[in-house]
């Protein structure tokens, strides 16, 4: 079998997007969807073709997280008292 697959992993500073999604026919005809994070030409797609609902409930929890960590850092942290 001939396929690319990826040895360690893949850093993307996902700053402020773009994000989509993508549905199409693949070559052999059958159903395609991916995740597409960055511009054409600088992109990398998730392919969730065949990922269970539960396992896309997991990235939208994994998603939440991210969001409120963020929300966090962007409060203001109060000055510790020096004595």
């Amino acid at each position: 079998m001939n396929r690319a697959e990826i040895s360690g992993g893949i850093n993307l500073d996902l700053n402020d997007g773009p994000i989509r999604t993508r549905h199409f026919r693949g070559f052999d005809g059958k159903p395609c969807a991916q995740l597409i994070i960055g511009e054409a030409g600088q992109s990398v797609a998730i392919s969730v073709t065949r990922s269970t609902p539960e396992v896309l409930d997991e990235l939208a929890e994994a998603v939440a997280e991210l969001k409120a960590w963020t929300l966090r850092q962007q409060q203001p942290q109060p000055l510790k008292a020096v004595v």
